[in-house]
């Protein structure tokens, strides 16, 4: 084949490759490469085109092949290294890179892939220094762009990495990924309506896609929304409840069954000032919702309760609930604010399993939390110090699962006698938490 004819051939399967016809172009391909099997480009480029369809091995041996025949070239050796990164070969992805980099040191695409490869290694700030160079070599590299905003997220730089994103969006607004990756680090910035807008607009690009719809049902309203029963309601910690939150924690014999590690010592105003800077962040920020239990004819608070340790991608978190007077515990009260907070969790916020702890001199509150529908699950023998300093604490640990709760019968009766309704039936559109949202580099 004449090198004019084999020059047109290639451009053809380049065409075809970029229009989207990978199975077109790796067919011509190989068909070219029947008659020049040693020509670098051909071979190169079906390296590509397995590495696209995953087809790692094949991919790697036309990599190998095309960098013995011409082993200078270092648009060869990035996307060789490039594909060594896909695979998890990291040290390997590495070498490449910087070989590549020795023969032509202007190549923004390998120092994007440099980039990636230092940031799954741990490396942010060498990371960043080759995203840094990616785009001053090339400015309109959005991937470049967004994989800086990555590392400077990683390296706690929030803002920097907020306007990294911003700037892969404005060069390729349709970037599903951008806007998710933007919607994260809005909501570690406290900015919960823009990160909404960011992953509605991720959806809106790409529906179904499950890291944004993970976000937003971190980031849904009902987790803020105050809970009311017939006797009793719920609604989160405001910086006017420090009196009665400073008298609970000063209430020995209170605080000895309900949390040993919540300081006793804490002044009013100190309390004043940590729910003045926590009472408006979402949960998905403090990763615990904090409530008042309070009665719903005097506005009186009689108890604290929370889910704590809450964990997104497992759908987990540690259920607290507390009454200083102990004749509120035994209560309708107590049952009823009891019956809410699973409410809550399991067809609200859609949670699959709740744990809660019991320290071993509480024996009424073991025997209560088993009657309440929790399994015993673990004994931490002698797992706490007691107050006296010469004793130690069995700690008891108990689960209940979402299957567990809508199987519950006496929970089933108990909510329909005090709330007038079954909430171990599922809703008919119970909210879901898919995994946790994640960011995405390429």
């Amino acid at each position: 084949m004449q090198t004019s004819d084999a020059l047109r051939q290639l451009q053809a399967i380049l065409k075809l490759h970029q229009a989207g016809q990978s199975g077109e172009a790796e067919a011509l391909c190989r068909q070219a490469l029947l008659a020049q099997p040693d020509q670098p480009d051909l071979v190169h480029l079906l390296g590509i085109l397995n590495a696209q369809a995953k087809r790692f091995p094949e991919a790697n041996s036309y990599f190998a092949k095309a960098l013995s025949i011409a082993p200078t070239r270092a648009d060869f050796r990035g996307n060789f290294a490039n594909a060594l990164w896909e695979q998890g070969r990291l040290d390997d992805a590495l070498e490449q890179c910087r070989v590549s980099l020795l023969h032509d040191n202007r190549r923004a695409e390998v120092h994007n892939t440099l980039g990636n490869v230092l940031l799954a290694q741990g490396e942010p700030e060498a990371a960043s220094s080759s995203f840094r160079e990616a785009v001053m070599l090339q400015p309109s590299y959005h991937l470049a762009h967004n994989n800086l905003g990555l590392a400077l997220h990683v390296m706690g730089q929030h803002h920097e990495a907020a306007a990294s994103y911003r700037t892969a969006l404005e060069i390729y607004p349709d970037y599903p990924e951008g806007w998710n990756n933007r919607g994260l680090v809005l909501k570690e910035l406290g900015h919960i309506e823009e990160a909404t807008q960011c992953f509605r607009h991720a959806l809106k690009l790409r529906p179904g896609y499950a890291n944004a719809q993970a976000s937003l049902a971190e980031m849904d309203p009902v987790w803020v929304s105050p809970l009311n029963g017939s006797t009793v309601g719920l609604r989160r910690w405001r910086e006017e409840d420090a009196d009665y939150l400073h008298a609970c924690y000063r209430d020995a014999a209170f605080m000895n069954q309900y949390n040993h590690f919540i300081p006793r010592e804490q002044s009013r105003n100190a309390l004043e000032r940590k729910l003045r800077a926590v009472q408006d962040a979402h949960p998905c920020q403090t990763r615990s919702v904090d409530w008042l239990i309070v009665r719903q004819d005097r506005h009186q608070p009689i108890g604290i309760a929370g889910l704590v340790e809450i964990q997104f991608a497992h759908r987990r978190a540690e259920f607290m609930i507390g009454f200083p007077n102990p004749q509120d515990r035994a209560a309708r009260a107590g049952l009823e604010a009891g019956i809410l907070v699973l409410d809550y969790a399991f067809n609200l916020v859609g949670l699959n399993k709740l744990t809660t702890f019991v320290y071993g001199d509480n024996d009424g509150s073991r025997k209560n939390t088993l009657a309440f529908g929790f399994m015993q699950e673990s004994t931490l023998r002698e797992h706490i110090a007691g107050d006296t300093g010469g004793e130690f604490l069995d700690l008891f640990g108990f689960g209940m699962t979402c299957s567990d709760f809508r199987s519950n019968l006496r929970l089933a009766h108990l909510s329909i006698r005090l709330l007038g309704r079954d909430v171990t039936v599922a809703p008919v559109r119970s909210q879901s938490m898919p995994s946790t949202g994640s960011h995405r580099n390429t």
